[in-house]
């Protein structure tokens, strides 16, 4: 019986099995959503910290941001600050501020 392929008897269809992890059942599967909607809710709330760090001195950008809101509102007290530049000079040790 040369030449004649295997012909599956049941007429099922044949489900390839992917090596790896199991499916999911529904309360896996919605575990899992409300587990990535809370990861993504904290990276779209992300704080970025930065620290400068020049010939040994190390500054933290947020201290220096809310030092120069502070420096801001000692001259200007009931103007918000709605946008804030730092033009940081470590050569320096200065640091300056600009509302636009």
């Amino acid at each position: 019986m040369r030449g004649k392929s295997k012909v599956n008897k049941t007429n099922e269809p044949k489900i390839k099995a992917r090596p790896g992890r199991k499916p999911m059942t529904p309360e896996e599967k919605e575990a899992a959503a409300k587990l990535r909607a809370a990861e993504k809710g904290k990276a779209d709330n992300l704080k970025v910290e930065f620290v400068l760090q020049y010939q040994g001195a190390e500054v933290d950008m947020e201290a220096l941001a809310e030092k120069a809101k502070a420096d801001f509102h000692t001259t200007k007290k009931r103007k918000l600050v709605t946008e804030l530049k730092l033009y940081i000079k470590p050569e320096e040790h200065t640091a300056y501020y600009g509302k636009h």
